[in-house]
């Protein structure tokens, strides 16, 4: 009995999926959707809306169940004219439920102040912690002709439907694209289900030619990229999450070229290291 708890445990939280079919990232194919549509942005700037912690072995499978600290990111990519927001991290009552979790109020306005001068806001998926933001907007109505969840999120089961007031939903107008979809110069989405099914890519490409590809919760840690190793099967059972196609997209983002920037959401280090490379600006300016 002992032996056979010890395996399931393993296998539950120990073991990461081999990839399923493969899953491509056409930068060619990015780069010609992004640019010949008008000036490319100047800047990405990245907001630190709260911060919350999970046992490693649900970040990367098999590296224990000591605490791994985890950040609520927004992100703002801003032209001179406009500004898109990719993912909206979550509002306080949300952030409240997270394990070892702790808001930045000033941030979370300054990221709905953003919002309300957005031209677009994106998401890479339709979990609450990066559409829990629009839900908990003063005014859901005032920003819904920016919000562009895609038909995938808006369906998805995967939506907490709850957490927005009543009605707000029901004014958004799904986005529904096949292949690539470019919302703004130099701001393209490509579909990447699996993590969740509305979960898509972000591809970024500035003015001066850097380029980033926000991966959403493809990767929780840069080590899920680095390593090739996803989550174990336990989220699979919270998630529902298609492990094999996770996988297989891990393998996509780990043979990038080493000038595409991968931004992942939830991870501090990675963040700290962006920002001392000078990837991106802190804070959201100009509100």
């Amino acid at each position: 009995m002992v032996a056979l708890l010890l395996v399931g445990g393993y296998v539950m939280t120990g073991t990461a999926a081999a990839p399923g079919d493969p899953y491509v990232i056409d930068m060619r194919a990015l780069h010609a959707a992004a640019v010949g549509q008008g000036p490319l942005p100047e800047r990405i700037e990245v907001e630190r809306v709260g911060e919350f912690a999970f046992p490693g072995t649900l970040v990367v499978a098999g590296d224990g169940f000591r605490l791994h600290p985890m950040v609520l990111l927004a992100h703002r990519v801003v032209w001179p004219d406009r500004s898109v927001v990719v993912d909206t991290a979550m509002g306080p009552e949300g952030v409240k439920k997270m394990p070892g979790s702790r808001m930045d109020a000033a941030a979370f306005q300054r990221l709905q102040a953003a919002m309300n001068k957005a031209s677009a806001i994106v998401f890479t998926h339709e979990h609450v912690d990066h559409v829990g933001g629009v839900a908990a907007a003063a005014d859901p109505s005032a920003i819904a002709k920016q919000v562009m969840m895609t038909g995938e999120q808006l369906r998805s089961p995967r939506l907490d439907r709850g957490l927005f007031p009543s009605g707000a939903l029901d004014r958004l107008r799904p986005l529904e694209y096949q292949g690539l979809h470019a919302v703004a110069p130099g701001v393209v989405l490509q579909k990447a289900p699996g993590h969740s099914p509305g979960s898509q890519l972000v591809y970024v490409e500035l003015g001066d030619g850097r380029r980033f590809l926000f991966v959403g919760d493809i990767a929780w840690s840069r080590d899920n990229v680095t390593r090739e190793r996803g989550r174990p099967y336990l989220a699979k059972m919270l998630m529902g999450e298609d492990r094999p196609a996770v996988a297989a997209q891990l393998h996509a983002l780990a043979q990038l070229p080493d000038d595409v920037h991968v931004i992942i959401a939830h991870d501090p280090v990675a963040l700290e290291k962006d920002l001392a490379a000078g990837l991106y600006r802190q804070g959201f300016s100009g509100l």
